[in-house]
């Protein structure tokens, strides 16, 4: 008699170890589902990002190459005696007159072709350092909204 319970309440375990052997593999494939879709969905933004990122890129690229034609063309001018670089005294960089400087016209100062060299170098570092800082912030927002998954800062 206690051979027979003993044998049914084994074939009892082995049955229910089976039911949830089936149960934990149903689970398991239904996470793998889960988690192949959230990679599915990680591949997708990182392609987006760096179709963004690629666009950026051959923007800042085109800008500075734009900046560079714009200075070989200044300094062609500049070695053949067509044009030079001149300083303006008395007006800021947005054309408003100094008020130290007094108000009597603009005062003009030619410079010798050495130091004309050097402002065009000038220019081009600033500008250069600009292009670069202005597509360095562009990277890290589009980072930041790639990872955040906003689309806009939200202040």
């Amino acid at each position: 008699m206690f051979a027979l319970i003993a044998i049914v309440f084994y074939a009892g375990w082995l049955v229910n170890g089976w039911r949830l052997d089936g149960q934990h593999a149903a689970e398991l494939a239904q996470r793998d589902r889960q988690a192949l879709a959230v990679a599915e969905q990680v591949m997708a933004i990182g392609r987006a990002a760096n179709a963004a990122i690629s666009t950026a890129d051959a923007k800042a690229w085109k800008g500075l190459e734009d900046d560079k034609k714009e200075l070989r063309r200044l300094r062609d001018c500049v070695a053949d005696g067509t044009c030079g670089v001149r300083l303006i005294a008395g007006e800021d960089r947005h054309g408003s007159i100094d008020p130290g400087t007094g108000s009597m016209g603009h005062d003009t100062v030619e410079l010798d072709p050495d130091l004309q060299r050097r402002v065009l170098d000038h220019r081009e570092a600033i500008g250069e350092d600009t292009r670069k800082i202005e597509y360095l912030q562009a990277y890290a927002l589009q980072c930041w909204q790639a990872t955040s998954g906003d689309g806009g800062l939200s202040r």
